[in-house]
């Protein structure tokens, strides 16, 4: 049996996938002193993080803000010295579209709610989206008897259930079930308060009222500005990352699809590719959710343990619900319209699940970031529609998008504005269990699978797991290969 720390024959680390946590962890082990080679099955290194140009216009055709609820990306920009420009959204935050008998109602989301659980069921705000009447019954539950604490934790409804009996269904129905669905991509009905936001939860149980609890949890913030962006799009994210790594010294090679990873932390680590078997003493699978299943079903056992929920207060967030996951469809266009100059629904548009629509969601990019709309020529908007069905139904043809758009802004678009357009499927983007494998030693996943999806959990679980590296490799490394302690010490845990 070969010695463990004998120098591998192709590298110390090999990263599977050249996502935003493979370019992580192979940076800040690179950094450290560790010769890490990075396997990417695509032609290009970023994952969800993706560049589109239309009408001479860059913009995201993947993720294209990141939660603030974690300090992770400027911290990440500030380490690794990257030369890239974070930024804010633009004041005026985003709208909610709600079915009424009357026809669709626009209006922006409530300043101070929790998950659409309003601190003051009276605020203009929330009026304007359920109306006086809903509102009177919500604000009711002021003289209701208190929510009993311990038949609550016996056995907690679901949110659903636990908003519309105290609030009402209006509410439950345009406010919570609308923003469950938008932010955690599941019914309120299969949701439960206590895991989406165990700070609200505690709240309920400590006042016994829904929206006493609301009153201490909600930020007076526009709604939207729990989130940032990156000057030019948040694709430029890997893309300084990948410069930033091949400076230190990584290999990254595209187009190489790993078939396996074997080993037992003994005589290292293989991992056999279309191009032959690479060796090293650690492998990190950090490729897309079913990738990832994949190379992880012939080596381990997942044990899910459920990442950490999202912050219902970023729009951004970290869990992904359980289940098989559909792809997900984003439709962008380049429209000229000066009625669209107004930015009449704010930064976008989340949709009430019973208006009839398409989309789920719209953002006016150029209407969000203030870089877009700057290079823009006049009149010019970007934007972007998430489909309700992955498959694209009644939403592929430039008059499909105009409809949805005019419907959403209330702006009489046409498909003569639409300068371009184009559709990105992303058919591998949400895991459908996030939690920790179990894996043989030697063998390390990072990534969207263990760590939930969304930057704010992704780039801190990647460092973690970067600095852990470092440290075995140099506790195990003979001296004269060990890493400075000043090189660990500058991988943060």
């Amino acid at each position: 049996m070969a010695d463990a720390m004998t120098p591998p024959r192709d590298a110390e680390v090999i990263v599977v996938g050249a996502g935003v946590a493979g370019l992580v962890v192979a940076h800040d082990l690179a950094r450290a002193g560790v010769r890490v080679v990075v396997l990417e099955a695509s032609d290009t290194v970023g994952g969800l993080l993706r560049r589109g140009t239309l009408g001479g216009l860059d913009l995201d055709l993947g993720a294209e803000s990141y939660a603030t609820r974690t300090d992770a990306v400027p911290a990440l920009v500030a380490d690794a010295a990257l030369d890239l420009e974070l930024t804010a959204p633009r004041p005026g935050g985003a709208h909610l579209a709600v079915h009424t008998a009357e026809g669709p109602v626009r209006a922006p989301l409530p300043r101070r709610t929790v998950l659409g659980i309003p601190a003051d069921p009276l605020a203009d705000d929330v009026v304007a989206l359920i109306g006086a009447g809903a509102a009177a019954q919500a604000a009711a539950e002021r003289d209701l008897p208190p929510l009993d604490a311990s038949a609550l934790a016996a056995g907690e409804p679901s949110l659903y259930d636990l908003v519309a009996d105290r609030l009402g269904l209006v509410l439950a129905d345009r406010l919570v079930d609308t923003l469950c669905r938008s932010v955690y991509s599941r019914p309120a009905t299969a949701a439960r308060l206590s895991q989406l936001h165990p700070g609200m939860w505690a709240a309920v149980l400590a006042h016994g009222s829904l929206t006493a609890a609301a009153a201490e949890i909600a930020q007076e913030t526009r709604a939207g500005a729990a989130v940032g962006g990156i000057v030019g799009g948040m694709w430029r994210l890997p893309v300084a990352l990948e410069d930033a790594a091949r400076a230190l010294g990584v290999e990254i090679r595209t187009g190489v699809r790993v078939r396996t990873v074997s080993g037992d932390g003994a005589s290292g680590v293989a991992v056999e590719t279309d191009a032959g078997e690479l060796r090293a003493h650690r492998v990190v699978i950090a490729a897309s959710p079913a990738e990832a299943a994949r190379l992880v079903a012939a080596v381990g056992r997942r044990r899910s343990v459920g990442a950490a929920p999202r912050d219902p207060q970023s729009g951004a967030g970290e869990a992904a619900p359980r289940g098989p996951q559909p792809g997900v469809r984003v439709v962008a266009a380049a429209i000229d319209h000066v009625g669209l100059d107004a930015f009449p629904v704010g930064s976008g548009v989340i949709v009430d699940p019973a208006l009839d629509t398409a989309a789920k969601a719209f953002t006016h990019v150029t209407a969000k970031w203030a870089w877009a709309g700057e290079h823009a020529p006049a009149g010019r908007h970007l934007v972007r529609l998430s489909a309700r069905d992955a498959s694209g139904r009644g939403l592929q043809t430039d008059a499909d998008i105009v409809r949805e758009v005019a419907l959403l802004t209330g702006t009489p678009v046409t498909a003569a504005d639409i300068v371009e357009s184009t559709t990105q499927v992303w058919v591998d983007a949400v895991a459908s269990a996030p939690g920790e494998p179990e894996l043989p030693p030697g063998i390390h996943q990072a990534g969207t699978a263990v760590a939930g999806t969304g930057l704010a959990s992704v780039i801190p679980h990647a460092r973690a797991l970067a600095a852990r590296l470092v440290a075995a490799l140099s506790d195990s490394a003979p001296s004269a290969q060990k890493p400075s302690r000043t090189e660990i010490l500058r991988s943060p845990a």
